[in-house]
C-alpha cells in the first residue's frame, strides 16, 4: 500500500472518530435519550418507549400525563422504559425522577411523527425554495414541530446527537427547516387535525451507505472489504492501515486525489451511527427518503441501488416499527438535454426507485420529473414534492387510497405492430400536455437496453400504444429516459405519468 493510502485511511477513520460525539454522558447524571426534549412530539396510537442514562442500579420512575413506570438502570448506565400508547393529546408534561435528580419536559404532544431523511434536497430549506406568499408562516404551522437532527459521522451507533437536539415550532422556525419535509408535515396536520412531529435527519452530496447501518451493509453484500477495514480500526485504531494495507491499495486508490480529503459522511454506516441511531426505538407514522444523486454519476452504484434502497427500508423499520411506511421521492431531472436514444444512469436510478415502490406495499413512490430544473440539481420548487409526500403518506398510513393516485404503467405486451402500455390509477383521461401525441418512448431491442429507439405512440383505452418500427424486435419499452427528460404525460389531475421501463410480453 502506498504511504498516501495508508495515510488517508487512517485520516479518514481519525476524522470519523472526532466527529462521533462529545464525551458520553456520566454514569450517575441522568438524561433523556437524544429525541427527548421540551416541545417534542411523540407517535400516537403506538407503545411510548422512553429511554436514557443514569446511575448503575439506581431506580428511575418516568411519568407522562397521569401515567407512571419504574425501570432500574442497567450495568451500563442505561435504562428504559415502554409506556402504554395513547391517543392525540397537547401540553402534556414528561417527568424522569431518580434518586436525588429529576428531568421534566413540558409542552409535550402526542401525535404524528415523521422521519426525513436523504441529501441535499432533502436538506434544502423553505427560505432556498420558491415561495408563494399563501406559503408562508401559515396557521397551521402551529400545529407542527420541527427537530434537525446535527450532522455529524461516528464510526460507531451513537446514544446521543453530536449537540443536543431541541424541538422547535414551525411558526417561529420553518424557514430553516427543510422544504419537502414541512410542506409534507404540513399536508398531514391539516387532513389529521393533530400535531405533526417532523424530524430531519439529512446530508447534502451523501451516498445512501453511509445511511444504512453496519448489518444492513453487510446484509446488501458487495463491501466486505470495507467493512472489514472499518471493523479493524474499530478494534484497535493503530493496527489497521497496516493490517488491510494491500486490501485499502485496492479498493481506494485510482480516485481523484480530492475524494480522499472529502468529510468522514462518505464512509460505510457512518451518518446512520451518528445521525439516525441517536432516535433510538422512537415510533414514527412514516418516512420520507430522498436520495440517490450520488449515485446517479457511477455506474457500479448505479446497479447496486435497487438492493441497497431495499435494504435501508427494512433495515430501518428493524429500528422504527415493522409497518413503517416509507415515501421514496424520485429523482427530478437535471444534466443536459439529449435526443439520442442512449441508456442513462440518473434513469436507471430513477427506476431502482419506482421498483423498490412497486414491490413493497407499504412504500409509495413520489414522481418529481415535472417539477424538475435540468441546470440546478436542486429544482427550487418543492411545494409539489412535499405535498405529493404528504399524500402518500395519508394513503399509506391512514388508509386514504385517493389522497395520493398519479397514473402508473404496469405492464406491456407486443400486439401486432404495436406494444400496448398498460396504466392503471389515472385520474380521468390521460393527455399531452403541449402536443398531441404522448412521449418520448424508447423500444429496445435487448433487455440491457443497449439498441433502444425512440418510437411514436398515441393514447389507447387502457394507455399508451407505442408503434413498432420496421425491422424492429423489442423486447424493453422506456419512457422518459434521460437525465433531464422533457416528458408530457399526465391525467386530468396534473399528477405526471413517471419515468418507466418496461419488460414486453
Amino acid at each position: 500500500m502506498t504511504k498516501f493510502a495508508c495515510t488517508w485511511l487512517s485520516g479518514l477513520l481519525s476524522m470519523a472518530t472526532a466527529a462521533i460525539l462529545p464525551a458520553p454522558v456520566a454514569a450517575e447524571e441522568l438524561a433523556l435519550g437524544a429525541p427527548f426534549s421540551s416541545g417534542m412530539v411523540i407517535q400516537r396510537g403506538e407503545p411510548i418507549p422512553v429511554w436514557g442514562s443514569g446511575n448503575p442500579g439506581s431506580t428511575i420512575k418516568v411519568t407522562l400525563g397521569d401515567t407512571g413506570l419504574e425501570a432500574n438502570v442497567k450495568a451500563d448506565g442505561r435504562w428504559q422504559v415502554e409506556l402504554p400508547a395513547r391517543a392525540a393529546a397537547t401540553g402534556l408534561t414528561l417527568s424522569v425522577n431518580a434518586q436525588g435528580s429529576a428531568v421534566q419536559l413540558r409542552d409535550v404532544s402526542i401525535g404524528e411523527v415523521i422521519l426525513c431523511s436523504g441529501q441535499s434536497n432533502m436538506v434544502w430549506k423553505m427560505s432556498a425554495s420558491s415561495l408563494r406568499p399563501e406559503d408562508r408562516n401559515l396557521a397551521i404551522d402551529e400545529n407542527i414541530r420541527l427537530l434537525t437532527v446535527p450532522q455529524v459521522s461516528s464510526l460507531v451507533e451513537a446514544p446521543k446527537f453530536g449537540m443536543p437536539g431541541q424541538w422547535l415550532k414551525a411558526r417561529d422556525k420553518w424557514l430553516d427547516f427543510s422544504a419537502v419535509c414541512l410542506f409534507a408535515g404540513r399536508k398531514v396536520a391539516e387532513e389529521e387535525k393533530v400535531i405533526v412531529g417532523l424530524i430531519n435527519a439529512s446530508v447534502g452530496g451523501t451516498p445512501i451507505r453511509s445511511w444504512l447501518p453496519r448489518e444492513g451493509l453487510a446484509v446488501a453484500g458487495g463491501m466486505e472489504t470495507q467493512l472489514a477495514m472499518l471493523d479493524a480500526y474499530r478494534r484497535d485504531p493503530a493496527t489497521a492501515p497496516a493490517q488491510y494495507a494491500a486490501k485499502v491499495s485496492d479498493v481506494w486508490e485510482g480516485r481523484p486525489r480530492t475524494e480522499w480529503a472529502h468529510k468522514a459522511n462518505q464512509s460505510y454506516a457512518n451518518l446512520f451511527n451518528g445521525m439516525v441511531a441517536p432516535l433510538g426505538p422512537t415510533r414514527l407514522a412514516g418516512a420520507i427518503w430522498y436520495q440517490g444523486e450520488n449515485e446517479a454519476n457511477n455506474a457500479e452504484s448505479t446497479a447496486r441501488y435497487r438492493t441497497l434502497l431495499e435494504t435501508l427500508i427494512k433495515s430501518w423499520r428493524g429500528r422504527f416499527g415493522s409497518e413503517v411506511p416509507f415515501v421514496v421521492v424520485q429523482l427530478a431531472g437535471f444534466g443536459p438535454i439529449s435526443g439520442a436514444a442512449d441508456d442513462d444512469e440518473t434513469a436507471a436510478i430513477r427506476e431502482a426507485q419506482r421498483l423498490v415502490a412497486r414491490d413493497d406495499p407499504l412504500t409509495e413512490l413520489v414522481v418529481t420529473i415535472d417539477v424538475s430544473e435540468r441546470l440546478d440539481i436542486h429544482p427550487p420548487i418543492k411545494k409539489p414534492v412535499g405535498q405529493r409526500a404528504g399524500a402518500a403518506l395519508l394513503k399509506l398510513a391512514y388508509g386514504k387510497t385517493d389522497a395520493y393516485r398519479p397514473p402508473e404503467a404496469i405492464s406491456a405486451r407486443r400486439t401486432g405492430n404495436a406494444v400496448e402500455v398498460v396504466v392503471s390509477h389515472a385520474n380521468g383521461a390521460l393527455f399531452a400536455a403541449s402536443w398531441g401525441r404522448p412521449g418520448p418512448f424508447m423500444l429496445c431491442d435487448d433487455p440491457a437496453g443497449k439498441a433502444c429507439r425512440f418510437a411514436d405512440a398515441q393514447f389507447s383505452e387502457g394507455g399508451v400504444t407505442i408503434s413498432v418500427p420496421q425491422g424492429a424486435s423489442p423486447v424493453l419499452v422506456r419512457y422518459c429516459w434521460d437525465a433531464a427528460p422533457i416528458c408530457n404525460v399526465f391525467d386530468a389531475t396534473d399528477l405526471p405519468l413517471g419515468p418507466f421501463a418496461l419488460s414486453i410480453d
